[in-house]
């Protein structure tokens, strides 16, 4: 099973190596050598654009030519989840920490711990939240 694993892993990333991203724009080209000195780098990147543009293409080579490249990608999208349900999926919650909170329950960064975590339409969070994320961004830390 883990020579299975360790094969598929090695398949993945080698589909995502920078030769792979076929394109005739000049700009993307300069985009995939920038990106690919970001994957070097341990840094928080955000990625901008227009809806079709490739944004999740570039996340994921950067991420499959990381060191993170072992750890889990996670892609969600902050529009379709409701507020509450949204800061609850980020960053976890204690056992009782409110009605129906049966259990302790890991959020997406915990689970993307030594990965990426892909946070796509995070204009569309509330101010609130955005700010919490900054927080952890700046400082590389949260508590629940």
């Amino acid at each position: 099973m883990k020579k299975e694993i360790r094969h598929l892993h090695q398949a993945l990333s080698t589909s995502w190596q920078w030769g792979h991203i076929l394109t005739n724009s000049p700009a993307m080209m300069d985009i995939c050598k920038d990106t690919a000195k970001i994957a070097l780098s341990q840094a928080s990147v955000l990625i901008s654009g227009e809806s079709g543009t490739g944004k999740e293409l570039i996340a994921r080579a950067i991420h499959y030519n990381s060191r993170r490249a072992k750890g889990p990608f996670i892609k969600v999208n902050c529009a379709a989840l409701p507020e509450s349900l949204l800061e609850s999926e980020l960053f976890g919650h204690e056992k009782g920490a409110f009605t129906g909170a049966q259990t302790l329950r890991q959020g997406l960064f915990e689970r993307a711990n030594e990965g990426t975590l892909l946070l796509d339409e995070i204009g569309e969070m509330q101010l609130v939240l955005q700010a919490k994320l900054l927080r952890i961004l700046q400082e590389r830390e949260f508590g629940r």
